[in-house]
Parts: C-alpha cells; structure tokens; sequence
C-alpha cells in the first residue's frame, strides 16, 4: 500500500519567503470498496534559503484488526536531487525502519527489518529520484503538467531502497469530487495507480487498479480521522506540528463555502483567482506565483 499512497499524493504550491513554507497539507480517507479503513496525512514544504524540499506522510490503515502504519520524511533539493529520507512501518509489533542518506551519485543506508540489519551502499544514476516527489519531476519538465504527454522516470522506493523505472500518462482534465483535474496513469514495480490531480499539483483522489483501494482528500482532519485514532505526539514527531489540513482545493472550497453560508443576504465572498503552480525545467529555480 505505500507506493499506491506515496507515489500519488500532492504536490506543489512554491513560496519563496526566508523559511520554510506548508506547499500542501491534507488528510485522506483510505477506501476499500466504499468502506473506510484508515487515513493519510500528507505535508509539502520548501525552504526557500536552503533551497531544499521536504516531504512527509503518516498512514494508518486497520486491516483483520492489525494496526498498519507508515510514515516517511525525506529531502530533495531544488533541482529534486535526493537528500536523505528516513521511512518507518509498523505491522502489529513488527517494526521496519529505513535511513538512507545521499551523497554525490552514491546511496548509503540502513535497513532495520525486525532487529536484522541490511547495509545497502549503491551507486544511484544521474537523473534519479525519490518517488514521492513524482510530480515534481512533472511539473519540472519542459512539457510541464498536461494532458496527452508520457513522463518516463527512474525512481526510488522509499519502502525498499530499490530503484525501479516507471511511466506516468497524463489523460484529460474532467471533474472529481466537483473539482477539475487531470486523469494521470501511473505504472512503478509493476503496478498500476489512478491519480486526480489538478493545475495546481494537488491530488484529489486516487485509485490502485486491481486492489479495490482508493484515496479521497477531505476537507478536515475530522473526516478523515473519524473512527481512527490519531496521536498528536506522534504527529509532532513526524510532521514537527500536528497538520490542520487546510492547506489543500477541498479545504478551501470548504471554508469559502462556510463564508458564503454565514454571508448576510447580499454579501458576497470571493477569493482571487489562483495562478497555479509555476516550476521552471531543471537549471532554473523555482519561482514562486503568489497567493
């Protein structure tokens, strides 16, 4: 379940400021079938004076009544070159745990499998990257992120340290959830996931072919989380705060909505068309459109 949820999970809003900046936040429901069985957190962020990416995500997924959770945290800097990544999964009392650093063309890292430990030390070639920052590479490219265009890559699993070729195709926009977005097929370790993503980079949904499991981005961490424990200190750990979530299409939609409802009769609430996401092919800094 990981790569279904770390390779197609949201992406990019770039701010420059002096710190870092949230790029995006969200919570997730996770589906099998139409029954809930767990969440997603997700969080983006660039910091603009060290020029570096960070992404992180916490999943929790109840399955025959065995607690699964994943989390990662990993660093990429602004032309996507990998930093370091620090991944962690918890099955019932089995515990694995992945920390890789990246230095030149070369990979080290560390795998904690239940108490056996595994040095991987790799050579990585020219052009790899992490996999949860796929879209990245997208928006990145000279195409950029549109219909009718296959992106071909070579990126590595967090989950395993393996590096494994993929293809992502970008069909047409239509609407998911009442939002619009492009329909994106992507193909890594030999299977297949559905993503919803809109002009702005943000994945809306997303489906994995053959597993009868899907995602669905929600407006709070309320909905997400209902039913589902969620640890505030455990968040901190992982994200540094315990995400709000509201940094995301659906949230906004949900707060504007919200402003429109409570408007007095002929008091109308807007907010300024958004300039989507902005992100020069490899060589330029990222610059960012605004809000």
């Amino acid at each position: 379940m990981v790569r279904f949820l770390s390779v197609l999970l949201p992406l990019l809003l770039i701010v420059q400021h002096v710190h870092a900046d949230v790029l995006f936040e969200g919570y997730s429901k996770i589906l099998s079938g139409d029954q809930q069985i767990g969440y997603v957190v997700t969080r983006f962020e660039f910091d603009a004076k060290k020029k570096q990416f960070t992404s992180a995500y916490f999943t929790k997924t109840v399955s025959n009544g065995i607690d699964i959770t994943e989390s990662l945290k990993a660093y990429a800097d602004s032309e996507l070159t990998p930093i370091s990544y620090e991944y962690t999964s918890v099955t019932g009392k089995e515990t694995k745990t992945i920390d890789a650093k990246f230095k030149k063309d070369m990979m080290i890292a560390t795998v904690n499998n239940g108490g056996k430990i595994q040095k991987i030390d790799k050579k990585i070639p020219k052009g790899t990257f992490l996999s949860s920052f796929l879209v990245y590479l997208m928006l990145k490219s000279k195409e950029g992120l549109k219909s009718d265009t296959k992106y071909e890559y070579q990126a590595i699993a967090e989950e395993d340290g393996m590096i494994t070729k993929g293809q992502a195709l970008v069909g047409k926009e239509e609407t998911f959830n009442g939002h619009k977005a492009f329909k994106i097929l992507n193909t890594f370790k030999d299977m297949k996931f559905l993503s919803y993503v809109n002009d702005r980079g943000e994945a809306l949904g997303t489906v994995a072919l053959g597993q009868n499991i899907s995602t669905e981005l929600v407006a709070s961490a309320a909905e997400a989380t209902k039913g589902f424990s969620a640890s505030p200190t455990l968040m901190k750990a992982i994200f540094g705060v315990v995400p709000e979530g509201k940094d995301n299409v659906i949230a906004r939609s949900a707060k504007l909505q919200e402003n429109q409802n409570k408007a007095p009769v002929g008091k109308q609430y807007g907010v300024p068309a958004g300039q989507g996401i902005m992100v020069k092919p490899s060589g330029d800094k990222p610059q960012g459109t605004g809000q």
